[in-house]
This record gives structure tokens, sequence and C-alpha cells, in this order.
């Protein structure tokens, strides 16, 4: 990761901190990236990390902000390696809990930029990403689909919630 993507990340998640109120949510959580259609041609597995805040905007139904860090390793071909891609999201949406606030099964929605770099170069995506998902007490576990035309993949997260204030 060059040192650029590195201040990328780090002003977003200082972004997602400094907009917070006392009585916010967070969570930080471990990512697993699978692409899809014809990227997976190319890349492996992603792994990556994200913060991510969560606010009510009424009962069942909260915003979020989120920023990560994802990196695909480029798969090998007869000759050589395909490019591996580092993935920036900065991402923004709405949870809306089926059982009870904050607890449960929910359905969700962000939308947001990813930027992407690799060696050949760097640019930006729009990317929306539906996604299903259950809170447990103090831990998130989802399920994303996130679409950015043809740098598509499949997001799992596992995430611990931190205590609010």
């Amino acid at each position: 990761m060059n040192q650029k993507n590195i201040y990328k990340f780090l002003f977003s998640a200082l972004f997602v901190f400094a907009i917070t109120p006392a009585f916010s949510q967070f969570s930080a959580g471990l990512n697993l990236g699978l692409p899809s259609g014809t990227w997976s041609s190319y890349e492996s597995v992603g792994f990556g990390i994200d913060v991510r805040y969560e606010a009510p905007i009424q009962d069942k139904l909260n915003w979020t902000a989120s920023a990560g860090f994802l990196s695909f390793a480029g798969k090998s071909y007869g000759g050589g390696n395909y490019n591996s891609i580092t993935a920036i999201p900065v991402i923004g949406g709405v949870k809306y809990y089926f059982q009870e606030s904050n607890a449960g099964f929910y359905g969700a929605g962000d939308i947001g930029l990813v930027f992407l770099s690799s060696s050949g170069g760097s640019e930006n995506r729009f990317v929306f990403s539906p996604g299903v998902g259950y809170r447990l007490e103090k831990f998130d576990f989802s399920f994303r689909y996130n679409a950015m035309s043809d740098f598509n993949y499949v997001g799992l997260r596992a995430a611990y919630i931190f205590p609010s204030k």
C-alpha cells in the first residue's frame, strides 16, 4: 500500500470519528471480499478491516457511515501474475432492523466511493452495496454485494461493537 492510500484511509477514518456525537455506536470489523464476475478471473480473495458509525433515525431505522481497507491479491497466469488491487471504500447508508431496534436481523443499503489502486494506476468508483446481517449484543455479522460495474465482490464482515457513551 503506497503512502497516498494510507493518507486517504486515515483521513476517511478521522472524518467518521469527527462527526460522531456522544450517543454514537462504533464497530470495527474484519472483512472478506470474494470477487465475482469477470473480476474473479484476475483477483483472489480480499482481506481487510473497517470502522463503522451507526446512529438512529427512528425506531428500527439507523444511518451508517464507514471507511475501510481491502487488499485483493492478483491471480497467477502462464507467465506471471495479475496486479494486486487495494480498495478503500468510504460509504454511507441505512440499516433497518426487522425485529427490534439495534438487535437481530436487518437489511441494509450503502452507497459511496471506492478508491482503487494497483501498480497499474488508480481510479475511483461509485459503489452500491445492498446486504443483510445479524446483530448480537456486541457483535455484528453481515453479507453484502458490492456493485462497482466490472469490479464486483461479495463482502462478509464480522465486527465488534464498542459500547455507547
